[in-house]
């Protein structure tokens, strides 16, 4: 019974995920902007005085917002797969993952200010494989550890 609700959880949890990237992808370019900006002003913060900090800016904030988006999605898409059938679905994580990303950027063609670019799709996928290669590395350490203590 535990385990049906986990995959429950973890459900909802791809759902929000995937619910918060497409809620961004619908702001207009005014408020997009400002969500990005603000981020750069708090990043910027935080770094000032140090070497990176010089370097920031609106469009890094706003690639690093698409990197950590995908990179939470395949993550959540890839233990939802292991959850489910004790595989990770490595090729269907991403294929999906891409898909929500096409969704993503088609999306914006309607929202007022906003562009599309299939750039921003390939930096979703990539974004994604980061996802999908953190589970790869924990479940790795997961079973070593496992072995360790037999």
């Amino acid at each position: 019974m535990k385990h049906r609700w986990l995959i429950f959880l973890c459900f909802l949890l791809v759902s929000a995920v995937i619910g918060v990237i497409w809620w961004h992808s619908m702001q207009n370019g005014v408020a997009s902007h400002a969500e990005s900006r603000r981020m750069l002003a708090f990043a910027l913060s935080h770094l000032q005085g140090t070497r990176l900090a010089p370097y920031l800016s609106d469009g890094h904030i706003r690639r690093l917002a698409h990197l950590t988006e995908y990179t939470t999605l395949g993550v959540v898409l890839s233990s939802f797969s292991v959850l489910i059938s004790r595989r990770s679905h490595k090729v269907w994580v991403l294929l999906i993952g891409i898909s929500v990303a096409a969704i993503d950027e088609y999306i914006q063609l309607f929202s007022g200010g906003r562009t599309s670019t299939w750039h921003d799709v390939v930096l979703d996928g990539v974004g994604c494989i980061i996802g999908i290669v953190l589970v790869m590395v924990i479940r790795g350490v997961k079973r070593g550890i496992c072995a360790i203590r037999r």
